[in-house]
């Protein structure tokens, strides 16, 4: 699509505009599972620290783990994905219309995303149908998951034709049902030195939990999926072409699983490939890191109905693939990456388009507008430093307004450790040192 004419110089072009690298064949990859976990315990994919260094060892039994003892229908070794950063973060595809208005410092002092697979196929032949979704979704039969699976799931289907296929909206109400039931009996008896339960509401297909321990609040985005393993045929194509992580990481591991996400009506579930995304973030340059982190920062709350941070995650992979990996490695790139990005959100929320990394011929927006957003866009691509110190100002003032460690706990702020963004490093890009305020 045509470009919207920068409002400030030396644009750098990001994104799926340009053609992509030639294809050079690649092999299918093979099927591998994550590593296991115990139950909303364990290590977290993405980040090394323990949950137990927050909070004491008795949440590895709480809410999630004790949804299967409540209700059964989970699997007994199940395989959780923990990842640093809230779905408002973009962590996951998901619509950022239907989550609610939650902001940090405000409300929560942490975040993170917590995929809870209820069914996992493993062994399995699972065919996905693909002809009456939307691009990027598709609905899910139970018959290959075996009778016992029919059995337990049959209140969470709908029939078409003979098939019976699992629905989405049915499955997020049970599990918000059942996590809530759960949260209930936490709050009635409440165990000594655990987190308690300060908020469990479902939304768009996900569970928000806030939970709290002392004076720090952390929220976790649960959200039911399905895991498989292996590659789906859909994302085949993708897989055959040459990309900028050759060499830096490992085909079964970019290619070993992917989920189906809920999608918020209908039968048709959303094709998630959080696990790949994970392990594509460490061959993604630190530079552009940073100005993708400093991007979403400034655009703040401006993000539309359809459109969020997920999609400008997509153009950073896109950047990527597009882009020498010495010119966005280099440190006095950063603030032309950030220029470029917003630049290339701008065209593609002018065009009404966003190619899906995975998924060829698959567009997030396919023709959506979103003409508050673009505006944003515009707004912040014409003055970035400006933007980016209000950033700072709304983390700051909303840390004072909040309960968080910086608002006079006196203890260890725990988004230390995760890969999030630090909004005062952001403005060092354009020549303004502020105050170092940490966003969610």
């Amino acid at each position: 699509p045509p470009r919207i004419a920068p409002t400030s110089p030396e644009p750098c072009p990001l994104g799926p505009n340009s053609p992509p690298r030639a294809e050079l064949g690649r092999g299918r990859g093979r099927g591998r599972g994550p590593v296991e976990c115990p139950p909303f315990g364990g290590t977290k994919y993405g980040n090394p620290r323990h949950l137990g260094s927050f909070f004491p060892s008795t949440s590895s039994s709480l809410l999630p783990g004790l949804v299967q003892q409540v209700d059964g229908r989970l699997p007994l070794a199940n395989e959780y994905l923990l990842l640093s950063g809230g779905a408002r973060q973009g962590t996951v595809d998901v619509d950022p219309g239907v989550l609610g208005c939650l902001a940090p410092g405000a409300d929560y002092d942490a975040d993170y995303t917590l995929l809870v697979p209820i069914l996992q196929a493993r062994g399995c032949p699972v065919t996905l149908d693909l002809r009456r979704c939307p691009p990027g979704h598709a609905w899910l039969a139970l018959a290959p998951f075996g009778a016992e699976a029919c059995h337990r799931w049959a209140d969470c289907c709908r029939h078409h034709g003979n098939e019976a296929y699992l629905a989405p909206g049915l499955v997020s109400a049970w599990f918000s049902q059942a996590l809530g039931t759960v949260a209930d009996r936490a709050r009635a008896a409440p165990r000594r030195g655990g987190p308690a339960v300060e908020r469990v509401a479902g939304q768009g297909g996900l569970v928000t939990l806030l939970l709290s321990h002392g004076e720090v609040r952390v929220l976790y985005d649960v959200l039911p999926v399905v895991a498989f393993q292996g590659w789906p045929a859909a994302a085949r194509e993708w897989l055959g072409r040459s990309h900028f992580w050759d060499g830096k990481l490992r085909e079964e591991d970019v290619a070993g699983g992917f989920y189906l996400l809920p999608d918020t009506s209908g039968l048709a579930w959303r094709l998630s490939f959080s696990r790949s995304e994970l392990h594509l973030k460490k061959a993604v340059p630190p530079p552009l890191l940073q100005a993708y982190r400093a991007a979403r920062a400034a655009l703040g709350g401006a993000w539309g109905r359809r459109v969020g941070p997920y999609h400008l995650w997509t153009l950073v992979l896109w950047a990527c693939e597009r882009l020498p990996a010495r010119y966005l490695g280099r440190e006095e790139n950063a603030a032309h990456c950030l220029l470029g990005l917003l630049d290339d959100m701008a065209a593609g929320l002018g065009a009404g388009a966003c190619p899906h990394y995975f998924l060829p011929g698959c567009d997030r927006l396919a023709g959506g507008l979103e003409l508050g957003l673009a505006h944003a866009v515009a707004a912040v691509r014409g003055d970035p430093a400006g933007h980016l110190r209000q950033a700072v100002e709304r983390v700051k003032m909303a840390t004072k307004l909040g309960r968080g460690p910086d608002a006079g706990s006196g203890g260890a702020d725990p988004r230390e450790p995760q890969d999030e963004c630090i909004v005062g490093g952001a403005l060092d890009l354009f020549g303004y040192r502020g105050d170092r305020a940490f966003l969610g």
